[in-house]
Formats: structure tokens, sequence, C-alpha cells
């Protein structure tokens, strides 16, 4: 039966009172509050997510929009040909006839969530067509294109291009066997293997990690040799760097860690930062459901929130959930590999590329048995297929994650916490002070002599033999005997295996230790005490308290007077930076210096080791007054090895034979060198701020607002792109955040931009919080306006 929608117009409750019901079909009520956040309120879930769809398309019309293109490779249709190579890209990696087979299994009530969602959705372009002088984004004007009406797959794909092929797909074998092959060059294959194995371990057993050992540990397997008999790519054909677009801290405080309450979760998702708003703030109320919270690009379920007794967050896991197969072509037939004993056929499609002003484009896209092929070697007779424990199970894990989100209790919200494929961090609070984790993801049983950090052969030797159990490779644990768990994408739990990235490790060094700092300082937290935590973590420096006890004791057995006076500051500094009189510049002289050194000393003891391999490893982390981070500041790997070597758990010596401490002070004393050169008194140095812009284009990198619409905070802060605390006591919970700018998008087309625009950037930026509004009073008390749709 078609639904069609009629939409009564906005209500200014103060003025009018409540809307009276519709004379006919189902009646859907869309309140906002005083910050602009719409609560749905129907009678089943089709209705919810109508509601839902509806009030995102007027607010995010033209970001889902782009998302929409930037997710299933469209882009090049309406910004041309720039875009080709991304649109192929994208197509890549996904199988459009995969995802239709999954919604065409759904049961209805799972299929309401997303036809809901997309007739909502189309009921707003309805107005919006018709009343287009407007409603019409003023992006689409400038751009002169028009968003056509959207389906259940393109509401379930927002999610899969933007999670599981973004944050569920970071692989980066081939780099790291083009690294290794520049290290064996430089030193033969068993110093090679001992450097490498420091930049990029298989395992470590000293990270700190987020459950206590003495509540989840495994004995993890040997290392294997990593010059297992697997055909690697050919060198140097592999990117000058990779970046992590989404990491995340998190901190929960149990029943005996809480005064006031009877537990807190604090979260920050550090996804980028953007505008419009990475996430997308809703409630949602009826058919058995309530929910309030936020989710990144409108997720057709709220990952950042909480219902009536359980609070729920996440961040990024980094474990290893995705493995590359090199397939050995026929001689004769490039469209054939080897694979048990028989050349067999690549499954094939041609995809066809709509350019602006341009031809069409063809894009040939294959596959093997493990998976897309993400490059071809015709000179080696290789392709390399990408292997993704997620991979037909996109949907699954969208809906464990939305079924999460109305359990009640541990057992129940773990139970579908275990059905996510995806390698993301999942956490747990009630209003009867209980905290909980679940380290997610499908973790494969991979065969012996299989490094998971370099390419496996695809020969069908190397296959996966299902899923580890999820007791061994999932970490795991209900109030952990601290009293509180805290994450900043780091370890786990002990005896995980590390992630392979050549850019992110797990090692001794993490700055999950100024989050353990903190909450280890007291015995108890208020909730206002829990949010305050926010502010000194966010300006630490994370480098800091690893290495500035090293340089003092360099600094005194070097017994070289050029360098006391920089010692003398960064032993006085907070390991703060800071920009407090709002001059521009950092407050703190310590900050240049040890930013500078910190640069130094990577050069000073990896430069000769790396070679050619440097530039993957030479960046500090920080973020300059020309570039910000992506993500906010994190230990690079280079520091991390430096860290494990100056604490003996190295087998390459990376000092030469020298001692630790003359390389430390050689570093330092370039550093001195300089800064001097500038003319500036060392207590006078002073470098200027990182601002914190919001971008226009998407995490990416496709446009999803105008170039004027920049947005610009003073200073970068290392906290999430949002930040909310739920604080959990029985029938009184709280619920805070922040997500900036705001959480309207919308642009009209003489250039007036939506009430609630930037309404969250100074708030943001000063550490401020606004409610979540969840129980129906309180909705009502701060509704500014009311919409009632039929369907």
């Amino acid at each position: 039966m078609k639904r069609i929608a009629t939409t009564v117009a906005l209500l200014a409750l103060a003025a009018c009172g409540a809307s009276d019901a519709p004379p006919d079909g189902n009646r859907v009520r869309v309140v906002r509050d005083d910050y602009g956040v719409p609560h749905i309120y129907a009678d089943d879930l089709y209705g919810l997510y109508y509601g839902y769809g509806y009030a995102i398309a007027e607010d995010r019309l033209f970001q889902m929009e782009m998302a929409r293109r930037s997710t299933q490779g469209t882009v090049a249709e309406v910004l041309g040909s720039d875009y080709v190579e991304y649109d192929r890209n994208t197509r890549t990696l996904f199988d459009p006839a995969s995802i239709r087979r999954q919604l065409e299994g759904l049961a209805p009530r799972d299929r309401d969530v997303f036809d809901g969602y997309a007739a909502g959705m189309n009921a707003w372009l309805a107005e919006m067509r018709g009343t287009p002088e407007a409603l019409t984004p003023t992006q689409f004007i400038d751009l002169g294109f028009l968003p056509e009406d959207w389906d259940a797959y393109d509401v379930a794909m927002i999610f899969i291009g933007t999670m599981n092929n973004r944050y569920g797909d970071f692989n980066t074998e081939l780099e790291n066997s083009a690294i290794l092959h520049t290290l064996t060059e430089l030193h033969g294959e068993a110093a090679a293997s001992e450097l490498f194995d420091l930049l990029n371990p298989r395992f470590t057993d000293n990270a700190p990690t987020t459950i206590p050992r003495r509540d989840w540990s495994r004995q993890a397997a040997d290392v294997l040799d990593a010059a297992a008999a697997i055909d690697a790519p050919t060198p140097g054909a592999m990117a000058a760097s990779a970046a992590i677009s989404g990491m995340s801290n998190v901190y929960l405080l149990g029943r005996d860690k809480v005064a006031g309450a009877g537990s807190i979760l604090v979260n920050g998702p550090q996804f980028g930062w953007f505008n419009p708003s990475y996430v997308y703030s809703v409630g949602m109320h009826g058919a058995g459901i309530d929910v309030v919270g936020n989710s990144p690009f409108g997720y057709p379920m709220v990952m950042f929130g909480h219902n009536a007794t359980i609070a729920w967050g996440s961040t990024w896991g980094a474990s290893d959930i995705v493995d590359i197969y090199a397939e050995r072509l026929a001689d004769d037939d490039p469209g054939r590999y080897l694979y048990k004993g028989e050349y067999v056929a690549f499954t094939h499609r041609t995809e066809r590329i709509a350019v602006k002003d341009s031809d069409d484009v063809e894009h040939d896209v294959y596959r093997s048995v493990h998976g897309p092929i993400i490059r071809v070697e015709p000179d080696t007779g290789l392709a390399y297929a990408k292997h993704r424990a997620w991979d037909g199970r996109e949907l699954e894990t969208l809906l464990a994650w939305l079924y999460a989100t109305w359990a009640h209790d541990f057992a129940s919200w773990k139970a579908q916490a275990e059905k996510s494929a995806l390698n993301v961090n999942m956490y747990y609070a009630d209003v009867d002070g209980n905290i909980g984790y679940f380290h997610g993801g499908r973790f494969p049983r991979r065969v012996a002599g299989h490094d998971n950090r370099f390419p496996a052969s695809g020969d069908g030797s190397m296959d996966w033999q299902g899923r580890q159990a999820v007791d061994v490779a999932n970490p795991h644990v209900e109030n952990p005997a601290s009293g509180y768990l805290a994450n900043w994408n780091n370890k786990p739990g002990h005896g995980a295996m590390n992630p392979d990235f050549f850019f992110y490790s797990w090692s001794t060094a993490d700055r999950v230790d100024i989050l353990h700092e903190a909450l280890s300082s007291k015995d108890e937290f208020t909730p206002d005490e829990a949010w305050a935590l926010l502010e000194p973590s966010s300006y630490a420096d994370v480098n800091a308290p690893y290495l500035l006890p090293v340089i003092d004791a360099a600094v005194r057995s070097a017994g070289d007077p050029a360098l006391d006076e920089a010692n003398a500051i960064l032993k006085a500094w907070n390991r703060q930076s800071r920009d407090a009189d709002g001059d521009g510049f950092y407050d703190e002289a310590a900050t240049a210096i040890f930013r500078t050194f910190l640069g130094a000393l990577i050069h000073e003891v990896l430069a000769d080791d790396l070679g050619a391999a440097l530039p993957h490893f030479a960046a500090t982390g920080y973020p300059t007054a020309d570039t910000p981070t992506g993500a906010g500041t994190n230990i690079q790997v280079a520091v991390k090895a430096i860290v494990e070597a100056l604490e003996g758990q190295a087998r390459f010596d990376v000092f030469n034979g020298e001692a630790a401490a003359e390389v430390v002070a050689a570093a330092l004393r370039d550093t001195v060198e300089e800064l001097a050169a500038g003319g500036v008194a060392l207590e006078a140095l002073r470098l200027p701020v990182a601002t914190r812009p919001f971008l226009t284009r998407n995490f990416l990198g496709v446009p999803q607002a105008g170039d004027d619409e920049l947005l610009v905070a003073p200073i970068e802060q290392n906290r999430g792109t949002e930040n909310n605390m739920i604080v959990m006591r029985p029938n009184a919970i709280e619920g805070y955040e922040v997500t900036p700018p705001g959480q309207s998008g919308f642009v009209a087309p003489d250039g007036t931009r939506g009430a609630h625009y930037d309404d969250q950037l100074e708030l943001y930026y000063s550490f401020g919080r606004k409610r979540t509004w969840f129980y129906a009073d309180d909705v009502e008390a701060h509704a500014t306006s009311e919409t009632v749709l039929t369907y």
C-alpha cells in the first residue's frame, strides 16, 4: 500500500498549544527543542523513522545528498571529471547486489526502519519541490542540480559507505611490504625484521589496556615469522603516507567511582571536524522505543546515547579484521587466478559512471573468492584482493547496533554487541551503576604461517578457518575491579593482537595514560567533575610524560650548559598547551621547545635506520597554524618505537651503539640551535596557535557545504568531534552533549542560515554542554515547534 505524507504547518507551541491529530492516516509528531533537536513520536517503527527522515532532510539535505553520492560513487555526476577516480575507488569496495540481497532478506519490522526513513526524506523533498524558492538549500542551486528521491538502499549505504567501507576497512599490508623491502635493502633480512617489529609489532605485552589484566586476558599466539613464503607486491608503488580519519576517547565510572549517581559515561568520538556537524541529534519515542542521542550522518540508529535504563558509546577499535590476498594470475588469461589447484574466473561487473559535462566512463570491478581486487600487477602476474570479515554482514552489523539501543541490561546489550562484525569498541552503563565493555569484530582464525601484517597467498592454503570464539578474541568485561573504564583507541585487553597499520601501533607509550592518571586520582567523581576532565586532557601534551624525564636525565649527564635553560623550562612546564590570553600564540615557551625537540629526536634516532621509509614515520602528530590534525593528536609510531628502545624493549639498536642519553642530548642541542637561529630568547618563544577549522568537505573529501561556509574555532583541542555525558540514575537520567557547529546545516536560497546553524560552536570550544531532553515532560517544556505528519 502506498504511503502518502501530509504535512501540517509548523506550530509555535508557546503561541498555539499542541496540535490536533490529523483527520486520517497514521500520525507522527516532530517536536523540536531549543537547540533544534527533533523528537519523533509515533506508534509504530515505520512512523518513527518516517519522522526521523523528514527531520534530517529538513536540516541536512545537502549534507545527506553528498553523503549518498560519496558512499555510492556518484559524485562525478554532479561535480565533474575531477571525481571520476574517486567514484572508481568507491565502487570497487562494495557490491551493490549483495547490499540489495541483504535488504530483501530483512524481516518486515527491520525493513520498516529503512523504508520509513526514506519515505520521510521524500516527504520533505516533496515540500521542497512545492516551495523551491524558500526551501531549496542554496548549495544545490550553486552547483546546478537537485536531489532525487531516496529509497531503503540509499539509507543503508550511508552507514555502509562511511562505517564499513571506511572505519572498518583500514589495511596497510601492501605498504608494510614495501617498507620492509626498503629496510631489508638497508639492513638485511634479520635486522630489518627486528626494526619492522619495533615499528609495527604483531603482539605487545606492555601496552596499557582498557580492561585490567586481572579482568580479561588471553595468552597471545606465538609471533609468526614475517618471512613466510608469500608473494610480495612491487616495492615503491605505495602511497607516501596514510592517515586515520577517526579516533575517539571515552571513560565510564561505575557505582563505586561516582558521587551522586549510579554511573557516568563521557564519550568523545574523534571523527574530524566539519560543517555541517558530523553527527545528528535525535530523540525517538514510541512503538516500545525510547531513545535519545546522536549519530554520524544520521545513521538509522543512535550511536551515542541512552534509553530508559542503559547508556552506550563507542570508539574505534583498531584491531585487524581485514587481510590482503595475493592472487596468482593465469599466464594466458588475466581474468583467471589460481585457487585450490585450479585457475578460476574472477567475478566481474561493469559500472557506468556518469560525469557532469562529459561522456560516461566505464569501470570494471573484479572480485576473487577473497574479495574485491584493489590492485593488479601485470608484470608480476599478481592481483591483490581485500578480504574483510564484515563483507556480506553489513546490515547485520547495523541492526545489531540498533537492537543494542533497545536493550535493557548488560546481557541483552552484549548479545547484540557480539553480532557486530566491525572492529568498534562498544561501551555500556546503566541506572544501577553497572558499566561494561565489548571489543567488537569478527576476528578470523588465520592458519599457521599467516603474518597478518603482510599479504597472504591466495591459492587457498592460507584461507581463514572461520571465526575465533568471542570469549577468546573479543575482550569484554562487566564491572571491572578498577571501578572505571577508559579508552583512547588503545589496546583493549592483554593478549589481543595489534593492528597491522604501519601508521598506528599499541605499545608502552599511549595517550590513554592521561585518562588513567586522572581517573585513578580520586575515589569518586561528581558529574561536573567527570565532565571537567575533558579540558585538561584536551590541552595535554600526549608525548611529554614519556620524554621529559628522559630529557632531564640526559641533560644532567651531558654537562652541557647550553642545554640547561631549555631543560629548566621543560621541567617547569605543566604539559599543557593553551592560549589563555587569546593572543593567537600558545602561552608556554615549553610548547615550542618540546614540539621542535620531538621532530629533532625522530630524525636523530631513526633517519639513518629508515632511509627512504623515513617520510612515513617523520611526523610528530602535532597540529600547526597551517595544518590542523585530521582527528586529534596521538603519539606517533616513531615516538612509540623510541620510547620502547629507551626502556630496553627493542631488539634493534636504533641508537647505533651510542648511549641513549647522548642521542637525546644531541636532539635537544639541535633544537636549541634551531630555535636560537630565530633570534628570540628561549623563554620568550611562542608558537602560533593551531586553530580548529570545521571543514566544508566531508571526511571522504567531498563537498558537503559551500566554500564560504568554513567555520573556525580559535584553538584546536584534542577531544571529540562531539562530546556527550550521560548520568545514569533510576528514573532521573541526565544527558548532555555538544555537537558543533549546530543541529542545522540549512542555508536558504537567499543566503539565510538556519536558526541552529552554528549555535553550538562557542559552547564547544568553551567546554560547555547542553541538555539532551529525554522524558516527555522535559521535551514538551523545552519545545519550540511541532510538526505533525501523516502517512
